[in-house]
């Protein structure tokens, strides 16, 4: 059974990443979203652009499993993602409303369940069986990879 306090350290990483995304994102001139601080690496534009399909992609699942028993919980590439769905050409403001809006109504959906739903399961088809407690701590280190991806970035462009 999870924990009350692994519950409650992944709430409060999910509440507070649009937050942090948007404060690293307000740091950057218009033009430093669009270019690449290094050879091969994303531009802060882009990490949001993939952070916004990977959640399109995870964030649906932990319903999936609350609503149903043991779904299957299907694969998807959150880059292709990404570029059908067009986040590349938003505003970074949209698309950082979209983000908080969105997890708002996560985070108030998950703070209501039962301790026993957390560990409600889906069976994804490469990872195999995962609980909706797994699920929400994928997004939180997931975007906290990227968020520090994006704080690298803001802070070596604001070294001129």
């Amino acid at each position: 059974m999870s924990s009350r306090e692994e519950i409650e350290a992944v709430l409060a990483r999910l509440e507070a990443a649009p937050a942090r995304f948007a404060a690293a994102l307000s740091r950057l001139e218009d033009a430093d979203a669009i270019t690449t601080s290094a050879a091969g690496e994303w531009s802060p534009l882009e990490v949001l652009a993939h952070a916004r399909a990977a959640n399109d992609i995870i964030e649906p699942r932990i319903f999936y499993a609350l609503v149903g028993d043991s779904p299957p919980l299907v694969g998807y590439d959150e880059n292709i993602w990404r570029e059908v769905a067009r986040y590349i050409t938003l505003p970074i403001t949209d698309s950082l409303e979209t983000m908080r809006l969105r997890r708002k109504g996560l985070v108030h959906a998950l703070r209501g369940i039962t301790p026993d739903d957390w560990d409600r399961t889906g069976k994804h088809e490469v990872r195999g069986p995962m609980t909706v407690l797994e699920m929400a701590q994928q997004i939180a280190e997931h975007e906290d990879e990227h968020l520090a991806q994006i704080e690298r970035a803001t802070g070596a462009s604001r070294v001129r």
